[in-house]
């Protein structure tokens, strides 16, 4: 009943605001701040509930709000008492007020704090006043069996109920994972990193990973990697569990010395629309060259990159392959000297594809960074 089509799925969330904000859809899935942004825009917006056939009215949340405390606070107890206040605070009523940007709206799962609903969902009150809300649960799972049995509405082969039927039996199956040991590491390296020298377990992925993609450099976003490298027996889920399960991609391009530090300052001091690094954990990972970077007050700045202990000169030629999510390659600041190929190919999945042969070797971690 939509006049969706399969093409539909493929479109991403800044088309559907476009496709809002010129008149081409009476209503989009947003939050209260996208009926601010609309209104300031002098688009007549308001913020609807989902209906449902028996009258009832239905807000979706998604939870923002997560933490992960180390389990050897239990040892210590003081430390446990200073990572509990810490908590406290973060879930106090002033905090939580503070966070609330202007036309934001954040509903509390805490009784004892008092948000002020903005003007934007007074129309939804109601529903909020008798707790008809669900919570999203955001998953690699969740996502996947969601586009599945909507491509099968769409295209007519699902209607409503079995959709929902295949969505609750896919969630419930339990999938078939080979426990055949695929990689034995007989060395670990730890995930944490040093302002000299950088993130050994990440240099290791990054090293071995431009060994796979045969390229002279590898330009890794901070957030590729998912942890230690561990001596020990992997199967292939858990080696694929060393990629971040966010769509990493791999983009390839040819260029001059020039172009790959100004490629590189992109990546460290950040762009418009990519991954920003936050702190030194999340600068990039490099491997086949070495950076030199300047902490300041707003950031970090890119001081110097060497190859082989030698300065880069602007004329040399070098194959590079960045590591980096879609949505953030697709706002990299290319211009008619610089085009990257790539992208249909997970990063995960080449990966697993090395490592699922057997005999995968990989390489040793290497001094990447100097963080000054």
């Amino acid at each position: 009943d939509t006049g969706l089509s399969q093409d539909d799925l493929d479109m991403n969330y800044d088309d559907i605001v476009e496709m809002y904000q010129s008149g081409k859809l009476a209503m989009y899935f947003g939050s209260s701040a996208g009926v601010k942004m609309f209104q300031d825009q002098g688009i007549n917006t308001t913020f609807l509930p989902f209906f449902q056939e028996n009258g009832e009215k239905w807000i979706m949340t998604t939870p923002y709000f997560q933490v992960a405390l180390n389990r050897d606070l239990t040892k210590d107890e003081t430390r446990r008492k200073k990572a509990m206040k810490v908590l406290l605070t973060m879930l106090s009523a002033d905090a939580q007020n503070r966070i609330v940007y202007d036309g934001q709206d954040l509903l509390s799962y805490s009784q004892d704090v008092d948000l002020k609903l903005t003007e934007y969902l007074k129309d939804v009150k109601p529903v909020i006043e008798e707790n008809h809300m669900y919570i999203r649960i955001a998953s690699n799972d969740f996502f996947s069996v969601s586009k599945d049995v909507v491509s099968k509405m769409i295209s007519g082969e699902y209607d409503a109920e079995q959709a929902y039927q295949s969505f609750n039996s896919q969630l419930l199956e339990e999938e078939a994972i080979s426990e055949n040991i695929v990689l034995d590491l007989q060395k670990s390296y730890s995930n944490r990193f040093h302002s000299s020298g950088g993130n050994a377990a990440y240099s290791v992925m990054a090293n071995t990973l431009r060994g796979i993609y045969g390229s002279d450099v590898l330009i890794a976003t901070g957030n590729s990697f998912t942890g230690n490298v561990l001596k020990a027996g992997y199967t292939e889920k858990m080696a694929g569990d060393m990629i971040m399960p966010n769509g990493l991609s791999a983009y390839s391009s040819k260029m001059s010395g020039a172009e790959l530090k100004e490629t590189v300052k992109n990546f460290v001091e950040g762009y418009e629309g990519g991954f920003i690094p936050f702190n030194c954990g999340s600068l990039p990972v490099v491997s086949g060259i070495s950076v030199e970077i300047k902490e300041t007050d707003d950031g970090y700045t890119l001081s110097k990159v060497t190859k082989d202990g030698k300065q880069i000169q602007d004329d040399d030629t070098f194959t590079v392959t960045c590591l980096a999510t879609p949505q953030h390659m697709e706002a990299y600041p290319t211009d008619e000297n610089i085009v990257f190929d790539g992208g249909d190919t997970s990063v995960k999945d080449t990966w697993t594809g090395y490592i699922s042969n057997g005999d995968a070797v990989l390489a040793e971690p290497e001094d990447y960074i100097n963080v000054r």
